[in-house]
């Protein structure tokens, strides 16, 4: 059994930020994910047909410049120069069947009347619907302006806590505002998991972790032991409390209180000349199967288009592509690549934040054990990277 200073389990953005905190420190980590490939909602998938290769995002898509933390990451892996920046094409919406630019589908006077709210209401206490509703009006906020909120985590959003949809942050006027990267963002997870000081094991999932000896012992799938002196784990909520609960009975029902997502992807590539869709940054279609539709056309490639669909639970196969073919106006042979993804994210309500001050309450007791992942200071990329980075000092700290 390999003795590891750190075991991460759950090899996301979230994991891999925090093992990359712990090897720079010299900390001997290693990180189990139950998948092939590590990445987690970094997916960047490739395809290539003759010599032709393309990759495409079946989860986050875009980075921006007030990612401090991941850009201090991106530039400690060494691949700054990798940073390319995405082509402005619009965000559209889907109505009757027609491509529409999103003011096709607001009332610009009920806009107006409503928009002078901004200057004085708060967003703390208040949930999505309840404030955004009164900043852009009551019938613009369902029929348009709710659907681009739950596209977001592809999830419904009207009681998420509305201080926790979007953030500023401070911005690295050297960065370009809004990017991606020349092999896709799961080329940032590849070079995280590439450096020295990090052991990865893949396609074998944590089953089960115990404490032992003042160690952490943690046994996968395969049947192989971790020993570490700290645990933490960057997983879904309910996968977390599933491991503790034979290591910290108290935080792990804390975690069961948490709603959670399965987010529904599939990704088609296509050649070029087989669709007549104009470039898009991603559709919203009101209402519809799926919660929106995100191509690669920010990336321009010679040969190749990719979209994903990210849909909304329940649905079987041949409804998906169904609907992808519609939305596409391609038959099914046309498309020449298909991949899927399915990912969980948190359904975030009223209160988290004093959820997670009594996570973090409860941490403080435990022998070293951590967490980490977007169910603490909110779901964009740099949240999760930044609750790895305040997890590491907490670490570094013990030490």
């Amino acid at each position: 059994m390999a003795q590891q200073d750190v075991v991460v389990i759950g090899g996301g953005i979230s994991g891999l930020s925090l093992a990359f905190y712990c090897s720079q420190a010299g900390m001997k980590t290693t990180l189990i994910e139950k998948n092939k490939t590590v990445g987690g909602s970094f997916a960047s998938p490739h395809y290539s047909s003759d010599g032709d290769s393309f990759w495409l995002e079946l989860g986050a898509h875009t980075c921006y410049s007030s990612y401090q933390n991941l850009l201090g990451i991106v530039e400690a892996c060494g691949i700054a120069d990798t940073i390319i920046p995405r082509a402005k094409v619009p965000f559209s919406l889907l109505l009757n069947g027609e491509v529409q630019s999103i003011m096709k589908g607001l009332n610009i006077l009920e806009l107006l009347r409503s928009a002078p709210n901004l200057f004085f209401m708060k967003k703390e206490n208040q949930t999505v619907r309840s404030y955004y509703s009164k900043i852009v009006g009551e019938n613009n906020y369902r029929n348009t302006v709710s659907h681009f909120f739950n596209a977001v985590p592809s999830q419904l959003t009207d009681d998420f806590p509305a201080d926790m949809m979007f953030k500023s942050r401070p911005k690295r006027k050297d960065v370009l505002k809004n990017y991606t990267f020349k092999g896709g963002l799961q080329s940032v997870a590849n070079a995280i998991a590439a450096r020295n000081g990090i052991e990865v094991h893949t396609g074998s999932a944590a089953e089960s972790a115990m404490m032992s000896g003042g160690r952490y012992i943690v046994r996968t799938a395969d049947g192989q032991e971790h020993s570490a002196g700290a645990l933490v784990l960057a997983l879904p909520s309910a996968a977390a409390a599933r491991l503790l609960q034979n290591v910290n009975q108290a935080v792990a029902h804390h975690l069961t209180q948490l709603k959670s997502a399965d987010v529904d992807s599939i990704g088609v590539v296509v050649r070029k000349e087989n669709v007549s869709l104009k470039p898009v940054a991603a559709i919203i279609s009101p209402n519809d199967t799926f919660f929106s539709m995100v191509s690669r056309d920010t990336v321009k490639d010679d040969n190749f288009r990719g979209f994903a669909f990210h849909f909304r639970p329940g649905l079987d196969d041949n409804a998906k592509f169904k609907r992808i073919s519609e939305v596409l106006g391609i038959g099914l042979p046309k498309i020449e690549h298909t991949v899927t993804k399915l990912n969980v994210v948190p359904s975030l309500r009223l209160g988290h934040r004093e959820w997670a001050r009594k996570a973090d309450d409860l941490l403080i007791g435990t022998k070293n054990l951590y967490l980490t992942g977007n169910y603490f200071g909110g779901m964009a990329i740099e949240d999760c990277v930044a609750r790895s980075h305040d997890e590491f000092d907490r670490m570094a700290a013990k030490r």
